[in-house]
């Protein structure tokens, strides 16, 4: 990994310890045995087949979901599918409003990228995708009736609305018409477009609430025609709670999520995956009633290599012992701040490791021990750059992460208080 980039990674983990977009391969420890599987009996598997499908991934708060989420994107990159990471929070990005959850997969659609760089800004968007789509066929075929041809053949998809406005953005782009492409994008983008612009490129729909999971399926569909090999789309509560504010917006949600995992399997959603994280499937799943007890069974079964069909990824239960994961960790962020730095730290092992089984012993239960552990070796290591015979005993390290959680726990509530006020 560059300097410039291994500086930007261990920036980022020792101010948050959430991770980066990009480098993660560098600190990623026991999550192979789970990757694997999901790359060879889907990524390279049945998706081939366009055919779909659904996973569940849990973990505390802190544990990993989104580092998770992350390391399926590079993989789905490194297949040649499109993908769209989507954070989902109670204000922007409810999951019981399935238009507002369509229009962030829109804005966050990326086709296959480098995973090793930082992504250039412009690459994210369905208006990206639709620039690189057009672009590609520019190279191979410069005779503007031939791709004409190529769009009459293209399938439709579920919605003629959305067919009708991917193929007025194509076709803008090679008109050189920026404004029409704009005025089309801005509807595929879930916003409002006004009658004139709806005539021009024959779109008869809105996209709402009755609308928006068509709307799902046409954008997997037309992914899926373009050349891609399929749409994995990564859905992140990455908040404490849930995006769900109400018991009733949480029904609403739920029937959302077991409409989309009773599709999963069929033609409709070809080459698609879809991963939803959440930090405690009881906050999902606890409930009376027939959506709860419908969801319930669809989620019941546990992934694993043994059982790839699986649906629930529990990233609670890696195979790896606390401290040996930790440990692990250290040496990759050691690696890794090395890099960055240009230095050798001769004394970092040691450190680590008291400082892993002291986390382990002492962890708070408001913040995962791994987030707390990485913002506090990040920390260590600075300071062990700077003394390289630092001194340090169990009680340095209890000290060291007991101010760490602190930190961590004031910019939540910092972050909370924003999102309130």
């Amino acid at each position: 990994m560059e300097r410039e980039l291994a500086r930007a990674v261990i920036n980022k983990l020792g101010s948050t310890g959430t991770p980066p977009e990009f480098g993660i391969e560098a600190f990623t420890v026991g999550l192979d045995r789970y990757l694997k599987v999901i790359e060879e009996e889907y990524l390279d598997g049945i998706l081939k087949f366009n055919l779909s499908s659904f996973k569940l991934i849990t973990g505390n708060y802190g544990g990993g979901k989104t580092h998770f989420l992350y390391s399926v994107r590079n993989l789905a990159f490194r297949h040649n599918y499109c993908v769209a990471y989507v954070s989902l929070n109670p204000t922007e990005c409810p999951f019981d409003r399935l238009e507002l959850v369509y229009k962030a997969v829109a804005l966050n659609l990326t086709a296959p990228q480098p995973t090793d760089v930082i992504m250039p800004l412009g690459e994210k968007g369905i208006d990206a995708v639709i620039r690189r789509w057009a672009g590609e066929w520019r190279k191979k075929e410069e005779r503007t009736e031939r791709l004409e041809s190529y769009l009459l053949d293209l399938p439709m998809t579920d919605s003629s609305s959305f067919f009708n406005a991917v193929r007025g953005a194509f076709q803008s782009l090679l008109a050189e018409d920026l404004e029409s492409f704009q005025e089309a994008v801005q509807w595929l983008k879930g916003e409002e477009a006004d009658r004139e612009t709806r005539a021009k490129f024959r779109i008869s729909e809105r996209i709402d609430r009755s609308s928006a999971f068509r709307m799902l399926r046409s954008l997997a569909q037309w992914v899926h025609a373009i050349g891609y090999r399929g749409l994995i789309l990564l859905f992140d509560e990455a908040e404490r709670g849930m995006s769900i504010a109400s018991a009733r917006d949480k029904r609403r949600a739920l029937d959302n999520l077991r409409q989309l995992v009773d599709e999963c399997g069929n033609s409709r959603l070809p080459g698609a995956m879809f991963f939803y994280a959440v930090p405690d499937d009881n906050l999902l799943l606890e409930g009376s009633g027939p959506v709860y007890e419908a969801l319930k069974q669809r989620l019941r079964s546990v992934f694993s290599e043994t059982n790839p069909v699986g649906v629930r990824i529990n990233l609670e239960e890696l195979g790896m012992e606390p401290v040996a994961f930790l440990e692990e960790l250290g040496v990759k962020l050691r690696v890794l701040f090395e890099q960055a730095y240009d230095v050798r730290l001769s004394g970092a092992e040691k450190v680590l490791r008291v400082l892993a089984q002291t986390a382990i012993e002492r962890f708070v239960l408001d913040v995962s021990y791994r987030r707390l552990f990485v913002v506090a070796a990040v920390e260590l290591l600075h300071r062990l750059r700077a003394e390289p015979n630092l001194s340090f005993t169990g009680r340095d390290a209890e000290k060291l992460l007991r101010v760490t959680t602190q930190k961590l726990e004031k910019r939540e509530q910092e972050a909370v208080e924003s999102e309130e006020f």
